[in-house]
């Protein structure tokens, strides 16, 4: 195992997809370093949905919840999980006028929102239990390859040091500093870059205790933006967390977003009497996804290689199959050709086909404010059937939409003509960009 080095592996990163390495890695009898920039490891400073998607096929896998551990039948491992979770049946989509499209299934929840600091603290908790060491407050400047091992410059603090490894796992976020300083975002397309600002409000009230709800169009005091229920945390209940997103050359800062989603009067109606507890910003970028994140010594895990996320359950598995890969290379085997499969059959943004479909879902944008709230409010008092997937929930529009057709000719023929050019316009260059 390369007992010469520092270490067998280091892990940059202490997400779901780093300390699951770690824990899997250490495990399979390795010596582990892992280092992440916060202090707390498993404390959550970014915005992030926590949903957990249950369609089945999803990432190529399957799920099973019980108390205290989540179970990935597929892959065949099981990881601690003792938080609580909320069922998601749907996925609601209101405009700024009233109209709603609803979409999911009647008997069996599409997903589940996690407590993903408990999350974090369950798997820190095996993580230095079964022996990984630890270095809170570490950030990795960059890291120099050989072809027998790699050697990472880590800074704590005010001191700098290198440390030497047989191997690196980069798992450290979608703007990852490994794989730039590798030179592996050189020949990807940076898609989208855009602020985020997310609020936690307490002691909400609201319809929609097992959906999704999307505020969709720019008629909401000119943008638009989500709200999702959350565990109870911190003594707190009926948590909901607010979303407001900037429109594609708006001047408002992510503040000024948020103040103006919140002003309106179906998001004010929703939050009357709830409590404002916490506040969490980030910078949100989408990229073309890496296609063989497993080179040389380097596996770049989750979010570091993928197309906007891999999701929380996705960079679990990417942590499992990253320890694997490695104990299959020090027995002989090819163990990094097996990870690029396992990451080109399980995620779906390898597929063009379904990455194209993904843009379907900005259909929204498209039309326009005026043909949105008319096309939503065809969909009033239905309910669609599908999945919460950022995938395929384009394709199930533009269903209902061509189903819509015969009305929507006769009506307004002019939008007619718009829903078939749709197929015609450049969303990444109209829709989505730098802001």
């Amino acid at each position: 195992m390369g007992g010469h080095r520092g270490y067998n592996i280091i892990v940059v990163g202490g997400g779901p997809a780093g300390l699951t390495a770690a824990m899997m890695a250490a495990k399979e009898g390795f010596s582990v370093l892992l280092v992440d920039t916060k202090k707390n490891i498993s404390r959550q400073t970014r915005p992030c949905c926590s949903m957990w998607l249950l369609e089945p096929g999803f990432h190529n896998e399957g799920w099973t919840f019980d108390e205290e551990k989540i179970y990935f039948h597929r892959n065949d491992f099981c990881i601690p999980y003792t938080g609580e979770v909320i069922d998601l049946y749907r996925s609601v989509r209101i405009t700024a006028e009233g109209h709603s499209m609803v979409m999911g299934k009647r008997l069996t929840p599409l997903g589940k929102v996690i407590n993903k600091q408990q999350l974090l603290q369950d798997l820190l908790g095996v993580v230095e239990k079964v022996g990984v060491e630890v270095r809170p407050e570490t950030t990795c400047l960059g890291i120099e390859e050989s072809e027998d091992g790699v050697k990472a410059l880590l800074r704590h603090r005010e001191s700098q040091e290198w440390v030497t490894a047989d191997y690196l796992f980069a798992a450290d976020g979608v703007d990852s500093r490994v794989a730039a300083s590798l030179g592996l975002n050189d020949s990807r397309k940076l898609i989208m870059r855009t602020p985020l600002l997310e609020h936690y409000y307490a002691d909400v009230k609201t319809p929609y205790p097992d959906a999704w709800v999307q505020f969709v169009g720019d008629g909401f005091n000119g943008v638009s933006g989500y709200m999702l229920h959350k565990p109870d945390f911190g003594g707190y209940h009926n948590v909901y967390e607010i979303c407001a997103l900037i429109p594609k050359g708006s001047n408002l800062s992510c503040h000024g977003a948020m103040q103006c989603l919140l002003e309106h009067p179906t998001v004010k109606e929703l939050l009357s009497g709830a409590r404002l507890i916490k506040k969490m910003g980030c910078k949100w970028s989408i990229w073309s996804p890496i296609k063989s994140p497993a080179r040389n010594r380097v596996i770049l895990l989750g979010d570091a290689a993928s197309f906007q996320e891999a999701e929380n359950q996705g960079a679990i598995m990417c942590g499992y199959r990253a320890a694997k890969a490695v104990a299959a290379a020090e027995s002989g085997d090819d163990g990094f050709a097996h990870y690029n499969r396992f990451w080109k059959e399980s995620f779906e943004f390898n597929d063009p086909q379904i990455l194209q479909d993904t843009w379907k879902g900005f259909i929204f944008g498209y039309l326009g404010q005026e043909n949105l709230n008319y096309v939503i409010s065809l969909a009033d008092g239905l309910f669609l059937d599908g999945y919460i997937n950022h995938f395929k929930f384009g394709n199930t529009i533009l269903e209902f939409i061509h189903s819509q057709m015969p009305r929507i000719r006769k009506e307004r023929p002019d939008l007619a003509e718009k829903i078939i050019d749709f197929e015609k316009f450049k969303v990444e260059e109209n829709i989505i960009g730098e802001v």
